[in-house]
């Protein structure tokens, strides 16, 4: 399990999903530094089992993630969060 801390919002994601992600997140990070980023922290969390805060910036960046369709699991939790989470935090 690994424990996602949204900007303030806990979800928590299998290992599968949470490597879904992260492989997703790592075959862009030759694009994106935030991508680079956020397969890093995912892999840190993957690891050590400890609970993982994102950013705003990480946080917008794993939205966008899961919008663009490469990541197949169904993460409708963790898309919730994050829409909840980014439309509540200040800019």
């Amino acid at each position: 399990m690994v424990k996602l801390d949204v900007i303030g919002k806990l979800v928590t994601l299998s290992e599968r999903e949470a490597e879904e992600l992260r492989a997703a997140a790592a075959a862009e990070a030759g694009r994106s530094s935030a991508r680079r980023d956020l397969s890093l922290l995912l892999d840190r969390g993957l690891r050590t089992r400890t609970t993982i805060a994102l950013s705003r910036v990480e946080a917008r960046e794993l939205a966008e993630l899961l919008r663009s369709g490469g990541v197949r699991a169904d993460l409708a939790l963790l898309q919730e969060a994050l829409r909840e989470a980014l439309e509540d935090a200040p800019p």
